[in-house]
């Protein structure tokens, strides 16, 4: 039997910036979107699809919310930047290794832990950062 690894989104991720939250909501869905697609047998293709939506969501989000924190002259910008690069770079990889294995459990469940740590994590600690020098700056 599979042992997926997901997360619900939850209020408990919410940062206070209506239009960011919403984005990492839509992030929950797509990866939700993602589990779904491999329990419901869909072929390769259309997981791929799924996952480079995904991807591409992510670069755009990154770029909303670099341009939000440059505006809010957030001192740790160039950190942030650097943390979004490297997730990006964590990503592609993941995209290639799944190309090659295709879906077996090892890997969904691989990209599963990538994408859930990374949002539960990041959103938490470095968007909350943000989000708090926002408050106090505006």
């Amino acid at each position: 039997m599979p042992t997926y690894y997901l997360t619900d989104w939850s209020d408990d991720y919410l940062i206070g910036i209506e239009k960011i939250d919403n984005q990492h909501k839509e992030f929950f869905r797509i990866a939700h979107q993602f589990f779904t697609e491999c329990l419901a047998d869909e072929g390769e293709e259309y997981l791929q699809d799924t996952l480079n939506f995904l991807g591409n969501y992510a670069r755009k989000h990154f770029e909303g919310e670099e341009a939000f924190m440059k505006e809010i002259e957030y001192p740790r910008l160039e950190e942030h930047k650097r943390l979004h690069i490297n997730f990006l770079n964590r990503y592609s990889e993941l995209i290639v290794e799944f190309k090659e294995y295709g879906r077996t459990e090892k890997m969904v469940n691989k990209v599963l832990t990538v994408v859930m740590d990374w949002l539960k994590d990041h959103i938490a600690k470095a968007d909350g950062s943000f989000a708090k020098h926002a408050k106090i700056h505006s």
